[in-house]
């Protein structure tokens, strides 16, 4: 289940947040499912969205609305976040302040064998690195390479073993292939980006996160699974969340 909250920012804040900030939504969400009498092991959630500019490495929402996006594959779970997201009048992340306005239900696409999907958050396939004697780290995956589809499969395969699923439909997983979109790959080649930007996830570790369009090949029930739950690690902390494209959820993220 996926749902959009849209709140109001308060007249008088700052309205700004750190460049990455995943790691204060997630605290927050962490503090009201701590009240909550359901739980669940694979919820996600985007970043925030509105119209808002860059500043010295904070995001200064211009806008009066501002969107964040939840999803699980457990209802009531959602329902209940939902609930005691909007139990609270006002809600603060960084000098961000808002106050929760409507919600509304995205629903389910058509999952098929192929689908194309957006950023909504970074996407992480590996775990978190440590820096060597020198400080360095490791070189990111190219996004083209097998070994970056891989990693994302594994990721994948091994969450959706621990949510349940059999080790006879485990089998019917095997077709995976993750394409980045061309255009997307021209585009940071030529303007000499990097695919990939250091986050830090709740324990303060470095890792990689990649935000770009891509196609997936998979069966459907991966697709679904992606689509609740997110797509590589650390899916709880507000990583891996995905749009179909062209879907309803707030604008993508892109590297600027």
């Amino acid at each position: 289940m996926r749902i959009k909250i849209s709140f109001l920012k308060v007249h008088g804040s700052s309205g700004t947040v750190p460049l990455h900030h995943q790691k204060i939504i997630s605290a927050f969400l962490e503090e009201v499912i701590r009240e909550m009498s359901v739980s669940s092991n694979n919820y996600s959630f985007s970043s925030l969205k509105g119209t808002s500019k860059v500043q010295t490495g904070q995001i200064r929402f211009l806008s009066s609305k501002v969107s964040l996006v939840l999803s699980a594959p457990e209802a009531d779970f959602i329902d209940e976040l939902v609930k005691k997201i909007f139990d609270r009048r006002l809600v603060s992340f960084a000098k961000l302040t808002l106050v929760p306005k409507s919600f509304e239900v995205i629903a389910d696409p058509d999952f098929n064998t192929q689908m194309k999907y957006v950023c909504i958050s970074p996407m992480v396939p590996q775990e978190a690195f440590l820096a060597d004697e020198s400080g360095n780290l490791p070189e990111p995956l190219d996004p083209r390479s097998q070994e970056f589809s891989d990693m994302f499969y594994d990721a994948i395969l091994d969450r959706m073993e621990k949510a349940g699923f059999t080790e006879d439909q485990i089998s019917k997983f095997a077709e995976f292939e993750i394409i980045p979109d061309p255009t997307y790959i021209q585009k940071i080649a030529d303007t000499h980006k990097k695919f990939a930007r250091i986050y830090k996830n709740n324990l303060n570790q470095t890792i990689y996160g990649y935000l770009l369009p891509f196609t997936l090949h998979a069966h459907p029930q991966v697709q679904k699974f992606i689509w609740e739950c997110g797509i590589g690690l650390f899916t709880t902390q507000g990583y891996g969340m995905v749009d179909i494209v062209g879907g309803t959820a707030p604008e993508a993220e892109s590297e600027n």
